[in-house]
């Protein structure tokens, strides 16, 4: 009777373990962490430079630039451009994009906010231990946001 109980005790611990988080730790991020729309505005001399982020589930980056903001001044409609993201290791990803000057880069990942919010930090490429800035992005709710938006290559 003993060995039974003994038995059963080690069932729900081992099920207890198996089914709880693996890690609360906001340093661990993964590919899955990032999927989604991030609104990935920047201020720049105390005005907003309106863009959104979208990361799919195999890495593709769509960058949404919009042009009539106050930075841009521009037209009413994004610059849509294309780029990749690819984990390193740990919160470490390397970005591959044709929309900066720099073609590739890496950043390191820091998830806030319960998921709802991504710090970037941009690394120094002679000194990865160096942070040059970060940057906060939070994630969009409605994923449809951009759906309808024109695209400024129609203009």
């Amino acid at each position: 009777m003993l060995g039974i109980k003994f038995y059963a005790i080690i069932l729900v611990l081992t099920l207890i373990i198996a089914c709880s988080p693996t890690s609360n730790d906001p340093t661990h991020v993964e590919m899955s962490d990032l999927i989604g729309l991030w609104d990935s505005s920047e201020n720049i001399a105390a005005k907003t430079d309106v863009m959104y982020t979208r990361i799919s589930s195999d890495g593709s980056i769509i960058e949404y630039d919009f042009d009539g903001d106050e930075v841009d001044g521009g037209l009413e409609c994004y610059q849509i451009d294309t780029g990749s993201l690819k984990n390193i290791v740990d919160n470490r990803f390397l970005v591959s994009v044709d929309m900066h000057a720099k073609k590739q880069f890496e950043v390191e990942l820091e998830l806030l906010d319960a998921g709802h919010a991504l710090k970037i930090y941009f690394l120094d490429d002679n000194d990865p231990a160096n942070t040059l800035k970060s940057q906060i992005w939070t994630r969009v709710s409605d994923q449809a946001l951009l759906d309808n938006e024109p695209s400024c290559r129609n203009h």
